[in-house]
């Protein structure tokens, strides 16, 4: 396992430092508040909240199903 992740690892780094550089000071994109697999009002109710933590903020979604 450990040398699973010593070779993968370095292969994260340059990317992420691409992405880093691209969205500096840039707010993340917003998301639905409520996502719905439902397509009529006949579906049983089923709620969950997922709570999404972003660098900047903290956000949730509602899925309704």
């Amino acid at each position: 396992l450990y040398h699973s992740w010593s070779a993968l690892i370095p292969t994260l780094v340059k990317p992420q430092v691409q992405h880093t550089a691209q969205t500096h000071g840039q707010l993340l994109g917003w998301i639905n508040k409520v996502i719905s697999a439902c397509a009529t009002l006949k579906c049983a109710e089923k709620q969950t909240t997922l709570i999404c933590l972003f660098f900047d903020c903290k956000s949730s979604i509602t899925h309704k199903s």
